[in-house]
């Protein structure tokens, strides 16, 4: 019939967000040099390791995690603004990063390991110190447990003891909220503050 829309067979098997759409968090992304860096070392990667590549992160979503906010079914109005005061309530000077190995993370689906670059830096543990003290002052949990300063790069079957890597170097001028559209595997900047 006109006008009808014919879905066939396989409907039922199209992939279905999460309940909990809207993933709250705070961190740092990487400007565009330091993104084609990073890319560029996971293709490396990727080779050496002969890794697939069909659960690859992004470029333009690579970042540090600092703090989980949650999982909602839609952003709260009273969480976001809990979080903008926390954030705008930081103060520190910039700081250097260095990416200094990989290696992959236990936990979740057995094909589904993160493979993750490890951070280090004196600012970064300070920066995740500062916020999550901010968070606490205006009613929010933070990370809570030891903080491992991590990148994502993709998601994979094997596992990966930690390896060193030629040092990935960069200076964290700022951090930001970010709203992860789970499911789409889209990153919304709602806030950014600069460090100075």
């Amino acid at each position: 019939m006109q006008g009808e829309l014919n879905l066939g067979d396989n409907w039922q098997n199209r992939p279905k967000r999460p309940v909990l759409q809207a993933r709250l968090f705070f961190g740092i992304m990487l400007n565009a040099d330091v993104q084609e860096i990073v890319d560029a070392r996971r293709t490396g990667l990727i080779n050496d390791y002969r890794l697939t590549r069909r659960s690859l992160i992004g470029s333009c979503r690579f970042h540090i995690s600092l703090h989980h906010l949650g999982d909602y079914p839609r952003l709260p109005s009273s969480i976001l603004f809990a979080a903008e005061r926390a954030g705008a309530a930081v103060s520190m000077p910039p700081f250097e990063v260095t990416l200094h190995s990989v290696r992959s993370f236990e936990g979740g689906k057995p094909d589904r390991k993160p493979l993750v670059l490890i951070g280090e830096g004196e600012g970064l543990t300070r920066l995740h110190t500062i916020l999550g003290a901010c968070l606490a002052r205006n009613g929010l949990p933070g990370q809570r447990g030891a903080f491992t300063p991590h990148l994502t790069l993709l998601y994979n079957s094997r596992t990966i003891g930690e390896q060193p890597i030629e040092p990935i170097r960069f200076v964290v001028r700022d951090f930001v909220l970010i709203h992860s559209k789970r499911g789409l595997s889209e990153y919304e900047i709602l806030q950014r503050w600069t460090l100075h």
